[in-house]
Order: C-alpha cells, then structure tokens, then sequence
C-alpha cells in the first residue's frame, strides 16, 4: 500500500475492529482532525497528502485498548500496520507519539501527532466541566488554568501538552486555540 492508497475508510475500519470504546474513537477523530489542521498550517494542500495526515492521527491508538501498556502499545499496532501493508513513514510518524518508543521527531507530521494527542484529551476534559458542556464556549485561558491544576484530567501527560506546543514552534495559548478552533466543526460528532 502506498500512501496515494491509503483511504479514511480502511482506515475508520482498522480503528472499529480494534477499539470498540466509544471514548477512544471519538478521541481517535478529534486527533484526526487536529492532525488535518495541522497538515494545511503546515501549507500542505495536496487532498491525499492531508487524508494521510488524518489517518496517522485517526490510528495512532488503534491498539491502545488491546494493548494499554508500554510494552504492547504501538508495538502491537506497528505489526498490524506493517502486516496491513501501510508504508514505513505513516508506521514510523504513528510509532513516534509514544516518547518511550524514542523515535525522533524529525518531520512536521511527527510533531504535530505528538502536539495534538495529549492536548486533544486534555481540551475534551476542560469542556466536561463547562457550564454549557460545549467547545464553542471554551476559552483558552480557561485550558491553560486547567493545566496548571495537577489534580485535574491527572491521566493527562502535561510534559507532552507543553512539549507539543514547544515542538511545533507555537506559543501555548496560540497553539490550543488552534486546536480548539479545529474541533470545533466535528463538534457534535465527538461529544464537544
């Protein structure tokens, strides 16, 4: 397979098969569509250069319900890719989110999976507490109090939200802002 073969569908059904959580796939989306952000910030415009980039954020867990720890997770998910015929870059850039893997990131692709995924979760769990429940109505200055907060969203790898922001060479409110404004049209679709 090679990455102009590389479809969502296949991809979303990858996904299905290996995680049933309803949680973790609108987890899988939300990144997805960060990571499609991202591609065109990053001034790709190419369709399928961008479909790419959403599938590597889309299957970056796929394996994390079966695999929860860090000697299965992504090592599980890399065989299953390698076995699915997926090239070597989408294996190696969905490989590189997980720092014990200690991949390097060394292309936009790869850092802008790691500046998302934390983050993605951590802007899911501050609009949980939200009067309204509802992204529309989140303000960044709300995401960076939260984050200050040790005992809020604890699961939430901090170091990776500060990191990310760091590896993509964004301030942090700039970059959650840009993530929060790219979920905001899937919205409805992940519980946002």
């Amino acid at each position: 397979m090679s990455e102009k073969h590389i479809t969502r569908p296949d991809a979303e059904a990858l996904l299905f098969e290996y995680t049933q959580s309803d949680a973790l796939r609108k987890h899988a989306r939300g990144v997805e569509e960060a990571m499609r952000a991202y591609a065109r910030w990053f001034g790709i415009v190419d369709a399928q250069e961008i479909i790419v980039w959403g599938v590597v954020g889309l299957l970056h867990d796929f394996d994390y319900e079966q695999n929860p720890t860090e000697e299965t997770h992504v090592h599980v998910g890399a065989r299953i890719l390698h076995e699915r015929g997926y090239p070597e870059p989408i294996i190696d850039a969905i490989s590189s989110h997980a720092d014990y893997m200690k991949i390097l990131r060394d292309t936009p692709m790869k850092r802008a999976l790691y500046a998302t995924d934390e983050l993605v979760g951590f802007i899911g769990a501050c609009v949980k507490v939200r009067p309204s429940k509802k992204i529309a109505d989140l303000p960044v200055e709300s995401v960076v109090k939260k984050l200050k907060d040790k005992a809020f969203a604890r699961s939430v790898d901090r170091s990776c939200v500060y990191g990310g922001a760091e590896a993509i060479g964004r301030p942090l409110a700039e970059h959650i802002a840009f993530v929060i404004d790219a979920l905001k049209p899937i919205a409805a679709e992940i519980g946002l």
